[in-house]
C-alpha cells in the first residue's frame, strides 16, 4: 500500500475527512450564492461612468449631486429651516424643469405652510396657489414614526423629485441611538437616492453639549453624506460652513432674515475685537517706563502674568498687530499706543461677497 504523506501530522483518516468537509463547504457556498448576479455589481473599468450632475452648487462647487445623500446640522434655533428655504429657492431657480419635495416632520402645520409661502415669495410665485407642481411640501407631524418613513418611501417614486429635503430626519427613526436601526434607515435613504436618481438632504440637530449630530443616526448620516453643512446662529445672522465635503469644500457664507421675514444672503456682522484685557496688560507694563527694549518687555510680561517666553512673545505680536503697542523709529523700543480709542476699535472680520 502506497504511503500517504501526512501534512502537519494528520492521519489518512483525517485527510479523507477534510476532503469530504471541503467538498461540503464548496457545495454550501454554491447554494448560498445561487441567484446572485455578481457581475451586476462588479466595477467595469471599460465602462464610461458619468460624473453625477450637480443639483445645487455654491460658488461653482457642487454640494448636492444625483444619487447621493447629504446633511444639514446645527443647534436648535440656528435657522436650519431658513437655509433649507434658501437652498430650495436656489435649486428651483437654476432649472425650470427640476422638482423638489420637502418632508417636514417637526413643525406645526401653520409654520410648515409659512415655510412654503416663503419659498413662493422668493420665487416671485403667488403664495396662495397650489399650481406650482415643481415644489411639493408634505406635513408629516401627525403620522407615526413608521408611517412617516413609509410615506417618504412611496412619495419619492410617485412624484420623481430631483431634490428631497427631510426636515427632521430623527422623526423617521424610532430610536436614533440604536446602531442597527440607524444604519438601516441611512441605507434606505441611500438606496432611494440611487434608485430614483435624486439627492436626499436630511436636517438633524446637533447635541446641546457638543457639536456632534444626535445619536448613532447622526453619526451614520455624517459618514455617508456627500456634504455636511453646519449652520451656526450669530446674533442676527447665521453662517453656513462646510463641515465635511466629498468634493471641494465650498466657501462659508452668511444669511439673515430681512424685514419681510425672508432669508437672504449677507455679509458677516462686524464685531469689535475683545482686546481690552490685552490692552490693560500693556498699559500696566508701560506704566512706569514710556518705552522698553524687546528683551525687557518680554521679561516684564513673563513676570507679571507668569507665562512662558514663547507665550509672552505671542502676546507682543498680537499687541503689535492690533496697534496696542508700536515700535519707535529705531525699531528697538515699544510703547503703548493710545490712538486705539473705544470709538475706533478694529474689527475681526471683513465684509465679503457671498455666493
Amino acid at each position: 500500500m502506497e504511503d500517504v504523506k501526512k501534512p502537519y501530522g494528520l492521519s489518512k483518516e483525517d485527510i479523507d475527512k477534510n476532503k469530504f468537509l471541503n467538498a461540503g463547504a464548496i457545495e454550501g457556498i454554491e447554494a448560498a450564492t445561487a441567484g446572485i448576479d455578481f457581475d451586476k455589481y462588479l466595477i467595469d473599468l471599460t465602462e464610461d461612468v458619468p460624473e453625477p450632475p450637480p443639483l445645487v452648487s455654491i460658488s461653482e462647487i457642487p454640494i448636492f449631486t444625483r444619487g447621493n445623500v447629504s446633511s444639514i446640522t446645527g443647534k436648535a434655533k440656528s435657522r436650519k429651516t431658513f437655509l433649507n428655504t434658501l437652498l430650495s429657492q436656489r435649486f428651483l431657480s437654476m432649472n425650470d424643469k427640476c422638482k423638489i419635495i420637502i418632508f417636514d416632520t417637526e413643525m406645526a402645520k401653520f409654520h410648515t405652510q409659512k415655510t412654503v409661502r416663503r419659498i413662493h415669495r422668493l420665487m416671485d410665485w403667488d403664495e396662495r396657489t397650489n399650481e406650482y407642481d415643481r415644489l411639493k411640501v408634505f406635513h408629516l407631524r401627525e403620522l407615526s414614526t413608521k408611517e412617516r418613513l413609509e410615506f417618504i418611501q412611496k412619495a419619492i417614486p410617485l412624484f420623481t423629485p430631483d431634490l428631497v429635503f427631510i426636515d427632521g430626519v430623527k422623526d423617521i427613526c424610532s430610536d436614533f441611538n440604536n446602531l442597527s436601526e440607524s444604519g438601516d434607515l441611512v441605507n434606505i435613504l441611500m438606496r432611494l437616492s440611487s434608485v430614483h436618481n435624486c439627492h436626499i438632504c436630511s436636517i438633524i440637530h446637533l447635541n446641546k453639549v457638543d457639536n456632534n449630530a444626535r445619536g448613532h443616526l447622526g453619526t451614520e448620516l455624517m459618514n455617508k453624506s456627500e456634504t455636511v453643512i453646519n449652520v451656526t446662529a450669530d446674533g442676527d445672522t447665521s453662517s453656513a460652513s462646510p463641515e465635511y465635503c466629498r468634493n471641494l469644500p465650498f466657501e462659508k457664507f452668511w444669511f439673515r432674515i430681512n424685514e419681510n421675514g425672508l432669508p437672504e444672503y449677507c455679509n458677516p456682522e462686524l464685531k469689535p475685537k475683545s482686546n481690552d484685557k490685552l490692552k490693560k496688560l500693556f498699559e500696566e507694563v508701560f506704566e512706569k517706563d514710556g518705552c522698553l527694549s524687546y528683551s525687557d518687555l518680554v521679561s516684564m510680561i513673563m513676570d507679571k502674568i507668569k507665562i512662558s517666553e514663547s507665550t509672552a512673545k505671542r502676546r507682543i505680536k498680537i499687541a503689535i498687530d492690533e496697534s496696542i503697542i508700536i515700535k519707535n523709529s529705531e525699531g528697538d523700543y515699544y510703547f503703548v499706543s493710545y490712538s486705539n480709542t473705544d470709538n475706533e476699535l478694529p474689527f475681526e472680520n471683513n465684509a465679503t461677497d457671498v455666493l
